[in-house]
């Protein structure tokens, strides 16, 4: 087009272009940094801290490694059959059926003036007692180490159930955030559980099963810490007389919420899909470990 003059690249402008990728890697290193500052100005780092201990050390780390640790101590060490393990295994999920409890609990009865800190304190508390009796005892009897494994998995189930309702309460103040704060809750616990499934072998292997619950203890410590720094505003009083209003008044508003068709209808398929779903994980896990009858044994045919 005459009277349009065809623009020089200067030096400057090269400069900018050569640049651009770098301020690029900048920018995607920061956002996360920024993201968890502004989470931590806006929420409280303590808060931050404790969804970060719980979905990501509890659940994920701990999680991973209390699943192949515990694979490995029913086969090797107490040498159970896989259907009486698939058995004990069942067991010890018991404490996650029953969260509704739980979470009736950390809503109707605060202890010392707190609803949030002290649930944290006991299942941290609980966590270390039952896995370092399982790890300092080599000769267990089946019942006592069902029931340390039991009392373990309680300590995560009321740990979860506490930081959920620390995240229902959050999102309830800060409504804009409630996005942001589950996606903290998701990145923590799939990060936790990679990491915990790539190493879990491997310590397995170092260290035996025992060793494994041994280390358990480490994020059972972590959510007693969380506990004590969560900050959480103290009840000027409370009436234990109210207790009973208070499980009545959840009970009634449970009741009611269950009875919308958007609420029932999934917890029917989920309560449907689960109970009627068989579950073999015990028997695989048996049939890959065992060399003589493993994944190879087609070799044997041919």
């Amino acid at each position: 087009m005459m009277g349009v003059e065809e623009r020089v690249p200067s030096h400057s402008d090269e400069f900018q272009e050569s640049e651009h990728p770098k301020k690029k890697m900048q920018r995607l290193v920061c956002a996360p940094v920024c993201w968890f500052k502004m989470l931590g100005e806006e929420l409280h780092w303590s808060f931050v801290f404790g969804v970060i201990i719980v979905y990501g050390m509890s659940q994920g780390l701990g999680g991973a490694l209390s699943r192949v640790g515990t694979d490995y101590y029913m086969k090797d060490v107490q040498k159970v059959q896989p259907s009486e393990a698939q058995l004990y295994s069942g067991i010890t999920s018991i404490p996650w059926i029953v969260k509704p409890l739980w979470g009736l609990l950390t809503d109707a009865v605060p202890i010392s003036g707190y609803q949030r800190r002290p649930y944290f304190v006991f299942a941290g508390s609980l966590g270390v007692v039952a896995m370092l009796f399982v790890s300092l005892h080599k000769n267990l009897h089946i019942m006592l180490a069902l029931l340390s494994l039991t009392a373990a998995s309680a300590s995560v189930a009321i740990a979860d159930v506490t930081v959920d309702a620390c995240v229902a309460q959050k999102s309830s103040i800060h409504p804009s955030l409630a996005a942001d704060m589950q996606s903290l809750c998701a990145l923590s616990s799939s990060i936790g559980a990679l990491v915990g499934f790539s190493v879990s072998g491997i310590f397995v292997h170092l260290i035996g099963p025992q060793g494994v619950y041994g280390l358990l203890t480490i994020p059972s410590g972590l959510v007693f810490l969380v506990g004590v720094l969560l900050k959480e505003r103290r009840a000027s009083s409370f009436a234990f007389e109210q207790i009973n209003e208070n499980f009545l008044n959840a009970g009634k508003s449970m009741w009611k919420t269950l009875q919308y068709p958007d609420v029932w209808r999934p917890c029917l398929y989920m309560y449907l899909s689960f109970s009627l779903s068989l579950r073999i994980d015990e028997g695989i896990f048996y049939w890959i470990t065992d060399s003589p009858a493993g994944p190879m044994f087609s070799k044997g045919l041919s």
